[in-house]
């Protein structure tokens, strides 16, 4: 089988020659790993690692402002950025985090004027797919979700109390946003050609604990727009429509599934996310992806402890249904421990 043919049967719970791999190398761990194995910069990660079947998600993460974003005003190593949500930030080039100074939707009262998702310069993000990556992986796309959305378009903590205190206000904005996620999640995929693999949807709703709401709020305000809008998704083609959320998420798996996700990408185990407990218990009503722990067993633990692991993941997806992976790959992860967590994958999958 290709990475093609492999990744659209376990997604579609057959069984497929074997389970299939997912991997992200952030690029401190590539440069770590090319030192480690004294390699040039030329040598690519994933000619390394051939049982890999996605080591890339072909993501459109950004907003309904996109031909506004631009950078405002550099101070050094320091600059005042417009992105493409509406948000004024304040950034530096060697930092990770990011400050919000301003927010694109300030006043309740006021209706947002979203630019159309489908525009020739926002499509030629997709236009030029390297043709080793088509070659080499199971492509897959991916749009931002509702939540992280409508935080961004708000701001994080204003939305969360919006929530809290005004539903109605809540329904509304999610249900412009997903009016331009619909389109935009169908454009993506169309160019992209991943109706038959899948999609990704980015949606922290939940942290390591829990829900960042409750279960009821979900059901009023997320819910409904999710649901009209994977519907809209499967009437055109698109196959697979998978969650990607970091945190715990149990509590609202019954209603996400309602909703017509297909699957759930980046499961941990430190959230209590352990990945056969989920497949033993929804079965081949929700594809799972990842499984591994890229906090405590791929970076400090023992080869016994990852070979468990590992093997646990690989038994729950010998019949269809998973796709063994981490959340991503970086520089904390020993190369040697990942080389053992693979050999793992090649022997037992």
């Amino acid at each position: 089988m290709t990475s093609r043919e492999r990744v659209i049967e376990a997604l579609a719970f057959r069984k497929p020659d074997r389970v299939p791999a997912y991997e992200i190398f952030l690029q401190g761990y590539v440069d770590k790993w090319r030192k480690a194995k004294n390699l040039s910069e030329k040598e690519w990660i994933y000619d390394y690692y051939k049982m890999i079947d996605i080591g890339t998600v072909l993501a459109d993460q950004y907003g309904p402002y996109f031909s506004k974003a631009t950078i405002l005003k550099r101070e050094g190593s320091a600059y005042y950025e417009l992105d493409s949500w509406g948000r004024t930030l304040y950034k530096k080039d060697d930092a990770f985090f990011e400050k919000e100074i301003d927010v694109a939707i300030k006043e309740k009262g006021k209706e947002p004027e979203f630019e159309s998702p489908i525009t020739d310069e926002r499509r030629k993000i997709f236009m030029n797919i390297p043709e080793r990556l088509n070659k080499r992986f199971a492509l897959v796309s991916g749009v931002l979700g509702l939540y992280m959305g409508c935080s961004r378009l708000r701001g994080e903590v204003q939305f969360l109390i919006d929530l809290a205190e005004d539903q109605d206000y809540c329904n509304y904005l999610v249900g412009r946003l997903a009016d331009f996620t619909t389109e935009l999640g169908l454009s993506v995929a169309e160019i992209t050609n991943t109706k038959e693999t899948a999609i990704w949807v980015y949606d922290e709703l939940s942290s390591k604990t829990g829900p960042m709401f409750s279960p009821d709020i979900f059901h009023k305000v997320f819910y409904p727009h999710y649901k009209r809008m994977i519907s809209i998704w499967k009437q055109n083609g698109i196959k697979n429509i998978i969650l990607h959320c970091d945190g715990n998420s149990l509590p609202l798996l019954d209603m996400i599934i309602e909703a017509g996700f297909t699957g759930l990408q980046s499961l941990h185990p430190t959230t209590g996310m352990w990945l056969p407990d989920v497949k033993a218990k929804y079965g081949s009503k929700l594809s799972l992806i990842g499984g591994m722990c890229n906090i405590h067993t791929l970076a400090t633990g023992s080869k016994k402890e990852i070979e468990k692991e590992a093997r646990a993941i690989l038994e729950a997806g010998k019949d269809g249904g998973v796709i063994i992976g981490s959340h991503s790959i970086d520089e904390d992860i020993p190369v040697e421990n990942y080389d053992y967590y693979y050999s793992i994958i090649e022997k037992y999958s």
